[in-house]
């Protein structure tokens, strides 16, 4: 493929996983990585470093407006991020050890658990979350918080329960992450949601706020080991930060049920297909 086209055709793919990521506390990196995968033919070493290095800067940047929203739970965020960074750490330095394939059917492992974690929680439920109060924990960190939902017009209270299984939960999304090159969304979300009691929106939010400290913990791994191909990576950041922009503005019209589905929807496809690629299907 000619060099122009491989950039438009990246930057195009970016934009879309970065708006749906952002929409959904991905980070982008979990939609994207597969994509340029198949669509783009590029070694999953070589999308992980490019997608590390987007995630960085577009995390931060939907967090921003989440922030501002007041969706965020700031205090959850700073303390699942204990586990995730140790986390991302070790799963970078395992990247080097492991191969393309096993890589492959792990990310598509990764994704199913996230899937079927949230369908299974969500049947028969009209919210997008099951409300519970603090746990001893929660409660004794204040971990619980309240925020405003315009798809519903209505202010909405929530504890967190089951702490101590979110934070382990916590650590193995941010292992996944450093081995990926994703921000581990796709395991935070589904833990923060269906394990800990909190509101979809409330999800995805805080794992944008995490996402960032995660992907840059394991990003210096990746330029160290050499993983980030400039002519990749300068598209993937562009795209993934213009689409965050846009994802973070439209997730405030969209109801928490429906954006589960959709979440559940597209890591089911994308697991699948990713663990047949791992087995040479």
């Amino acid at each position: 493929m000619y060099l122009p086209l491989y950039v438009i055709y990246a930057f195009i793919i970016s934009l879309g996983s970065g708006g749906l990521g952002a929409m959904l506390g991905m980070g982008g990196g979990t939609i994207m990585v597969p994509l340029l995968i198949f669509l783009l033919k590029v070694p999953i070493h070589i999308a992980s470093g490019a997608s590390i290095i987007a995630v960085v800067a577009t995390s931060s940047a939907a967090a921003v407006s989440y922030v501002k929203e007041e969706m965020t739970n700031m205090r959850l965020g700073m303390f699942l991020e204990l586990a995730t960074t140790i986390g991302a750490v070790t799963g970078a330095f395992l990247i080097a050890v492991m191969s393309e394939a096993a890589l492959r059917i792990i990310f598509g492992l990764s994704l199913l658990y996230a899937a079927s974690t949230m369908f299974l929680q969500s049947r028969k439920m009209e919210r997008s979350w099951a409300q519970r109060p603090n746990d001893a924990i929660a409660d004794k960190l204040h971990l619980g918080g309240n925020y405003f939902d315009s798809a519903r017009n209505e202010s909405i209270t929530y504890g967190v329960s089951n702490t101590p299984i979110t934070f382990i939960i916590s650590y193995v999304a941010g292992i996944v992450s450093g081995l990926l090159g994703i921000g581990g969304g796709g395991i935070k979300v589904p833990a923060m949601n269906a394990v800990g009691g909190v509101p979809m929106k409330v999800a995805v939010a805080t794992s944008n706020f995490m996402i960032g400290v995660t992907a840059a913990a394991s990003a210096l791994v990746y330029i160290r080991n050499g993983y980030c191909d400039a002519f990749l990576t300068a598209p993937v950041v562009l795209g993934t930060l213009a689409g965050a922009f846009i994802g973070a503005r439209l997730i405030r019209h969209v109801r928490g049920v429906d954006l589960k589905k959709i979440f559940v929807i597209v890591l089911l496809v994308l697991g699948l297909r990713m663990i047949l690629s791992g087995v040479g299907v």
